[in-house]
């Protein structure tokens, strides 16, 4: 039975490593198909659990199983296990049936506790139906206007979901096979009890034959409430799956944007990642120059030797070659990620030029072939990972067993060999599990850029034949003038122009501005705040620039539009008052600064860090991670706490209450050592104890310290200083004591 259980158990995890290895290569091919697939899965198990359900119910019909039940039958069973060897020795059973008639005992005794504990701490979860309003908002979200990351991560949350509920099918799949293989146990040991009551062939042993009647009937009985809990789990995990489906078919419908302001930050995002990892090549390069170098050395000292008899000598040349070995897996991971992360700006720069009919039709030809071909590579590659995966975990348990063989545990060669199983140990996390997240998202951009490659190739079969035919017609139909002025006319091509500028004004704003920000970042190092602050101002200037670029390109003068001052003028008088003075006060903040980003501050009874401070408002990040946003205005007119303006260092504050027969200078020893012990308490300010107060029940005392900010937050010092101080009167036996009240009656 034990090698049974392993074995599903080793396959399922074969399963769940199959799913996590290929299912990303694949999963942005299954998009189309995935409803129904799930769908069919969904009704195929719950087939197969209906039919099991008649014979499940039909089987326990007579068995009562409420929690008294469960207690009475465990008082039984331990009544039976104390006079069970006078049973066995009354019953005549030999050696080897007392022995099975006692396992049984504590078998049925374990399965009815199991079950117990399941009536007591378990309760059934239901799926719960999407509501119609649940369901119009997610159609609704899905149905709005999303750029194509986000589609992206969508794909990629459905393919996820669908990976693990295949895992939960297999495994409800174990757990009805298991109940078919209990309901046909408990059916045959029903049939044997049976026939033996209308007079056939009696039992040899008829009370253990009752015990393993019981216990597969109680199997039975967890088996079928562990279907139901898993079933419950799956189709939650189907309702989920089917949502995301509907979202991103919504999302679909509605029309995907890939503004340049998103492939922009997708290069971006790509470029630091490259940066980054030149800088980690680098230090990787010392590092294998510094093992490569100790190697030389070890073999040198070896000499002539042989590396098969483990000496220090030995074992040391063998630690070195697997630090060189690390070191060369690390420097071809990095360069394999940074190669694939430029594979990623051309896929990106690829898909931005297919999504706006920039390429042409060899082009995408050419695209749609190379994605293919790559597509097949990652996944050779990916099996070259897992057979390096192979090779590792041999190494490893190769190794385990020298040191196994080794009669001095604590010898220069046993020291040195736990060198080598480390490093072998680290290639599994600092470069495999790397590799398992590298191929499957690079597979991922590559089957995308092949799907849209494919699906534009349909789209222009059908354009190449109603290009020449429209034309003319939409060429004519642009240059209809729609009105015209004393010096300017209007067509309808200038106003389609004018108003893509217009529109494209504020991504050329944002994108012009954020650059600014960026620069002044990096080159400048200037702060957040006044880089914040340079971004909206430029912003505004440009996208105002833009507007007049719009005005221009359509030819009407700006004097058209002079009656709208007075109407501008009455609404900022009016309407736009508030509005004016919190952009008004924001900047006096952004130039004065009493606060800027990343500080601590408290107004009105909110506390948190500030996030953003922004030409309206400005953003706080709570304790709580809520964010509260408050107008300028109320920011000036308002007293605020900056607890981290001067510096990072906070005071705290804890109050312990002792005994009264305490000694209060062993106690103000005791704290003040509790306080000091804390790495994070600061030594400069010194921390110290002030007995403060006789109270009603306890000598109180306070604890003055302070903490850096920027090295650890106050409140968890504070906890970690009441459990020194708890730990040190228990050792010392100085009390702290409940709340007492004397009581007199007088008669």
């Amino acid at each position: 039975m034990k090698l049974r259980i392993t074995c599903i158990w080793m396959l399922a995890l074969a399963l769940f490593a199959t799913a996590v290895w290929a299912g990303p290569v694949f999963g942005a091919e299954a998009d189309e198909g995935a409803a129904d697939d799930v769908a069919a899965l969904q009704a195929e198990i719950s087939a197969d659990i209906g039919k099991l359900r008649q014979a499940v119910e039909a089987e326990l019909a007579d068995m009562s199983l409420t929690s008294a039940d469960v207690a009475s039958r465990l008082e039984e069973l331990e009544a039976l296990e104390g006079t069970a060897s006078e049973d066995m020795a009354a019953w005549e059973y030999t050696d080897p049936q007392r022995e099975r008639h006692v396992q049984l005992l504590a078998e049925v005794g374990l399965v009815w506790s199991a079950y117990g504990a399941v009536l007591q701490g378990q309760t059934s979860r239901g799926t719960a139906p999407v509501s119609e309003d649940a369901r119009t908002e997610i159609l609704q979200a899905g149905s709005a206007s999303m750029d194509i990351d986000a589609a992206d991560a969508l794909r990629r949350d459905v393919a996820k979901a669908s990976r693990e509920l295949e895992l939960q099918a297999f495994y409800l799949q174990t757990k009805l096979n298991r109940l078919r293989l209990d309901l046909a146990e408990t059916a045959r040991l029903r049939k044997e009890i049976q026939e033996a009551a209308a007079g056939g062939p009696s039992l040899i042993l008829p009370y253990t034959h009752a015990l393993e009647f019981e216990n597969a009937r109680l199997n039975v009985v967890l088996s079928w409430r562990q279907v139901g809990l898993t079933w419950a789990v799956f189709e939650e995990n189907v309702a989920t799956i089917r949502r995301l489906q509907r979202r991103l078919e919504g999302a679909l419908e509605g029309g995907l944007s890939f503004p340049e302001a998103v492939l922009s930050a997708d290069l971006d995002r790509l470029q630091a990642r490259i940066d980054a990892l030149g800088l980690e090549m680098e230090a990787a390069r010392v590092e294998m120059d510094a093992a490569g170098a100790a190697l030389v050395q070890a073999r040198v000292a070896l000499g002539s030797a042989d590396v098969t008899p483990l000496t220090a000598a030995s074992s040391y040349y063998l630690a070195c070659s697997a630090r060189v070995n690390f070191w060369e897996y690390k420097t071809v991971l990095i360069e394999d990620e940074i190669r694939f992360l430029r594979e990623a700006r051309q896929i990106w720069r690829d898909r931005y030029r297919i999504f706006h009919g920039q390429a042409s039709g060899e082009e995408i030809w050419a695209f749609r072939n190379t994605a293919q071909a790559r597509s097949r590579e990652l996944q050779r590659q990916l099996d070259g990972i897992r057979t390096m995966e192979a090779d590792i975990l041999r190494r490893i348990e190769a190794t385990q067993s020298q040191m196994g063989q080794l009669e001095d545990a604590k010898g220069r060669t046993f020291q040195n060999m736990a060198q080598v199983l480390e490093v072998q140990r680290r290639v599994i996390p600092e470069v495999l599990t790397r590799y398992a997240s590298l191929i499957p998202e690079q597979s991922f951009l590559v089957q995308r850029l092949h799907a849209e490659a494919s699906d534009e190739i349909g789209a222009l079969r059908i354009a190449e034949k109603v290009g020449s035919f429209s034309r003319a017609t939409v060429m004519g139909f642009l240059n209809t003038e729609l009105w015209k002025g004393e010096d300017y006319s209007v067509t309808v091509g200038k106003l389609c122009v004018a108003l893509l500028v217009f529109i494209s004004s504020f991504f050329l704003s944002s994108l012009g501005s954020r650059w600014l920000k960026r620069r002044m970042l990096r080159r400048f190092k200037a702060g957040a705040t006044a880089a914040n602050a340079t971004q909206r101002i430029v912003f505004y200037i440009l996208w105002f620039a833009f507007v007049l670029v719009a005005l221009q390109i359509v030819n009407i003068p700006l004097t058209a539009f002079a009656f709208l001052g007075g109407a501008m003028a009455v609404a900022i008088g009016f309407g736009a008052q508030n509005l004016f003075s919190n952009l008004i006060c924001g900047f006096i903040i952004i130039f004065s600064r009493p606060f800027k980003v990343a500080d601590i501050i408290s107004v009105d009874g909110v506390t948190g860090t500030v996030e953003d401070i922004g030409s309206r408002s400005t953003r706080i990040k709570t304790w709580e991670s809520f964010d509260v946003i408050l107008p300028n205005r109320y920011l000036l007119e308002n007293r605020v706490t900056n607890w981290t303006g001067s510096d990072m260092k906070k005071r705290e504050t804890l109050t312990v209450g002792v005994a009264y027969s305490s000694d209060t200078r062993k106690v103000e020893e005791l704290l003040v050592k509790a306080m000091k012990d804390h790495s994070k308490v600061l030594k400069d300010p010194s921390p110290f104890v002030l007995l403060e107060n006789f109270g009603d029940s306890s000598l109180e005392f306070g604890l003055y310290f302070w903490v850096d900010l920027k090295q650890a937050s106050g409140v968890k010092v504070a906890s970690d200083i009441r459990h020194h101080i708890a730990a040190l009167f228990r050792s010392e036996g100085i009390e702290i004591p409940y709340p007492q009240r004397d009581v007199r009656l007088i008669r």
